[in-house]
């Protein structure tokens, strides 16, 4: 069961350290790495930040974070690792077009969760930062939209709605709605001229959602990152 929190505000703390692993976690990871590169040898073991302590104070919310990587995140959604598992912090978003659309993104043959859909982004990486030098999670899902959906949707951006957390204490996204200058015609021609320049396989396409569709949302009941449709249904609601 996922919990989202329409924040006021949300900062993250990287307290510089790793997250410590016994060396029975780390063996279970390694094994589970392996036999996961023989079914998707494409995937890259790169840092993930792990929310060790999370604190809400009314909207006000704050991350404590270490570092780990995708390979403890990936073992511990299938193995108990109790307190030395990743939990996953992301920064993603959802788009909205001109003319009342929600975009989010369907994933690929290039993901190991082809067929779900999901927020538009992905982890955040240690140089995700403000110009203070905290970890930045609307620039992180900036310089996402870009890698997985292309420059010309990025730069279609004019500005941001609301953030919101999305957590079932296992991972934790922080998805913001940001407003584009596109309608949703011109946001897919966006992404195919995108797609047709790329070798990206990790989004198959972008779809999208609004009160003419609203149901459509049902296919996706049992295929979905943990929060969108919800999310998707509470956004679609309050549309004039």
């Amino acid at each position: 069961m996922a919990t989202i929190i329409k924040t006021k505000r949300i900062s993250i703390n990287d307290t510089g350290r790793n997250l410590v692993l016994s060396k029975e976690a780390e063996q279970a990871i390694n094994d589970h790495w392996k036999k996961l590169l023989e079914v998707h040898p494409w995937l890259f073991n790169g840092p993930v930040y792990s929310t060790v302590k999370m604190e809400n104070n009314d909207g006000e919310v704050s991350l404590e974070c270490e570092l780990s990587d995708y390979a403890n995140y990936q073992c511990g959604q299938v193995n108990d690792l109790g307190h030395y598992a990743c939990k996953n912090t992301y920064a993603g978003g959802i788009l909205k077009s001109t003319d009342g659309k929600f975009f989010v993104s369907l994933n690929g043959t290039g993901s190991e969760n082809k067929g779900k859909i999901q927020f538009i982004g992905g982890v955040i990486d240690p140089d995700d930062r403000d110009d203070n030098g905290n970890l930045d999670p609307v620039k992180a899902a900036l310089r996402e939209f870009e890698e997985e959906a292309g420059s010309a949707i990025r730069d279609s951006i004019v500005s941001t709605g609301d953030t919101y957390l999305i957590t079932d204490e296992k991972k934790y996204g922080i998805q913001t709605v940001f407003y584009s200058s596109m309608d949703s015609e011109k946001i897919l021609s966006a992404f195919d001229a995108f797609k047709n320049s790329s070798d990206n396989t990790e989004i198959a396409r972008i779809i999208s959602f609004g009160k003419d569709n609203i149901d459509g949302l049902k296919e996706y009941s049992d295929r979905q990152d943990i929060g969108v449709i919800d999310l998707l249904t509470t956004l679609i609601g309050k549309e004039n």
